[in-house]
């Protein structure tokens, strides 16, 4: 394939980009995926790495059951990977001092919960739930009831579909209401379970892959792109580096790939990496700046083990304070149907106000606060979870940025469209977009799908 043969380059080997790739190749376009990192980091943050006998994720386990990445799958013809998941909704909430059953906060108000969640649920219409974007759950409860039992189930909800936001009362309303009526449309019940991946989520991106390559797509990695190169508002194709520095400091020549439609799947806070500035309107180059580093930064412990005694795995723990850190997190366990081993996982999400900020890492005092977070967290673990932390077999620390938050304010029609405005044939699929109404792998799999519409109508 000549080098300027391409329909569409897709700049970003995550999921976003290979569902999108895999779409379009599917359809018949000639398509190009550009991934600056190796061939083992395909599916970006999804990616999946190996300790001891255990796939480790990226900070990503349970997957939201919304059907779009089984759109996708049964589009390309491919197979989706068995979940592994054995737990339903029966989690702990360690509130003031002590663990309660997330049963217990509806058990006796069940009328309440049921007008104020599960009527809410099944009876509005997603353009009635969209109208709440920016209602934050704890207002929309307390606009509603004044049960502190069906209150506190909404903050709860906040950790269940918002990770451990800074502050789990702030997720938006309307995300929390899209997501649960969206996994209600797909599997004809209230969502009960999770998707957690056999072999790791990044066991998704291998499907995808062989789906590129078969229907005449081509991947390329180790592949840095320059600029997205775009002339009189219309895009022309991607400056691409040559060759490898031999110093530091060395600016590399590149070469320009042409195709009529460039799609930027890297994520939003990395956008102005391969984006000019200066190619667009300033408003809308505002715009994006503004959300751009609007981030959750994750924060995850994984503790590999064999001892089963140990840990409960009827479903999630949800810590509303810290006894040592002071902040909310989650945890979650794995087992997999091959071995006797499971890993525990812990999470903190932050808000990008705060230290550590994975934006201002390479300062030492955004590391000291890092390694000091992870220290007190191993100790408040170890302390509520006797065992997990000074008997595992192995321990896996991480941090980075988890997603665009989804507050009020940064959700639906307040995110960058997928048409990047005013620039023919540049889109951006990147986290997130107002396509991305779930959140995650699906929230990628629903804006590829989204973005795969719009281009093939194209033509």
């Amino acid at each position: 394939m000549a080098k300027d043969a391409y329909d569409v380059i897709v700049v970003g080997g995550g999921m976003g980009g290979l569902n999108l790739a895999a779409l379009l190749s599917k359809e018949g376009k000639r398509v190009l995926v550009l991934e600056k990192a190796g061939p083992d980091q395909l599916g970006g943050r999804a990616a999946s790495g190996q300790a001891g006998r255990s796939a480790v994720d990226n900070g990503i386990k349970g997957l939201i059951l919304a059907g779009t990445q089984d759109e996708i799958f049964e589009r390309i013809g491919k197979k989706m990977p068995e979940n592994v998941c054995r737990w339903t909704n029966q989690g702990q909430l360690y509130m003031n001092g002590e663990w309660r059953k997330v049963d217990e906060l509806v058990r006796g108000t069940i009328k309440e919960f049921a007008r104020v969640y599960m009527n809410t649920a099944t009876e509005w219409s997603f353009d009635q739930i969209e109208e709440i974007n920016d209602i934050s759950i704890e207002e929309f409860a307390q606009q509603r009831t004044d049960d502190p039992d069906v209150i506190d189930f909404f903050r709860y909800l906040g950790w269940l579909f918002g990770g451990t936001m800074p502050e789990p009362h702030d997720y938006s309303a309307g995300s929390l209401f899209y997501s649960v009526k969206k996994q209600m449309d797909w599997l004809g019940r209230f969502p009960s379970q999770s998707y957690w991946v056999k072999g790791g989520s990044g066991a998704i991106a291998g499907p995808l892959v062989e789906a590129i390559q078969e229907n005449g797509g081509e991947i390329r990695t180790n592949c840095s792109v320059s600029r997205i190169v775009i002339e009189d508002r219309k895009v022309k194709g991607v400056a691409i580096d040559q060759g490898q520095r031999r110093v530091p400091t060395e600016l590399l020549d590149t070469t320009v790939i042409e195709a009529p439609v460039v799609v930027s799947a890297v994520a939003i806070w990395d956008i102005f990496n391969i984006l000019n500035e200066d190619d667009l309107t300033p408003w809308y180059a505002d715009r994006l700046k503004h959300v751009h580093r609007k981030t959750l930064n994750l924060l995850t412990l994984t503790y590999g083990h064999d001892n089963h005694e140990l840990w409960d795995h009827s479903g999630i723990r949800w810590v509303q304070k810290g006894p040592v850190t002071g902040r909310p997190w989650c945890a979650s366990s794995l087992e997999y149907s091959d071995t006797d081993e499971y890993e525990a996982t812990f999470w903190i999400q932050m808000g990008w106000w705060e230290k550590p900020n994975i934006f201002n890492i390479r300062e030492a005092s955004h590391r000291a606060a890092l390694e000091k977070l992870f220290d007190d967290w191993a100790i408040e673990i170890e302390q509520l979870f006797p065992g997990i932390v000074e008997q595992a077999k192995w321990q896996l620390k991480s941090f980075g940025p988890a997603t665009i938050m989804e507050t009020p304010g940064y959700v639906g029609p307040s995110l960058p469209d997928v048409e990047a405005e005013g620039i023919d044939g540049l889109y951006l699929i990147g986290e997130r977009t107002a396509s991305a109404k779930v959140m995650g792998v699906y929230g990628a799999a629903q804006v590829a799908l989204d973005a795969c519409d719009r281009i093939m109508k194209r033509g």
